[in-house]
């Protein structure tokens, strides 16, 4: 079965969740983690997990770059491995 093809009898993974209202079929695709779990959820589901996926990507670039509110001495963490 396509990832993108609906399928009947599968729930929203957002229905229930408060200030969700859910919207269009219900398909799978990969998660935007990238492990290659099928994530289903309708249409209004998934367009805001990649918004959310979007904004955590811009909060926590992959970059060896650390972002402006990097501190590295907030609690021993390191950017990188190199570090």
């Amino acid at each position: 079965m396509d990832n993108a093809e609906a399928s009947e009898g599968r729930d929203c993974l957002d229905r229930g969740n408060e200030g969700h209202t859910c919207q269009g079929a219900v398909t799978g695709r990969p998660s935007h983690a990238g492990t290659g779990t099928i994530i289903w959820r309708c249409q209004a589901g998934h367009q805001a997990a990649a918004e959310h996926a979007r904004q955590v990507q811009e909060r926590y670039p992959d970059s060896s770059t650390p972002a402006s509110w990097f501190d590295p001495t907030f609690a021993g963490e390191r950017w990188n491995e190199d570090d």
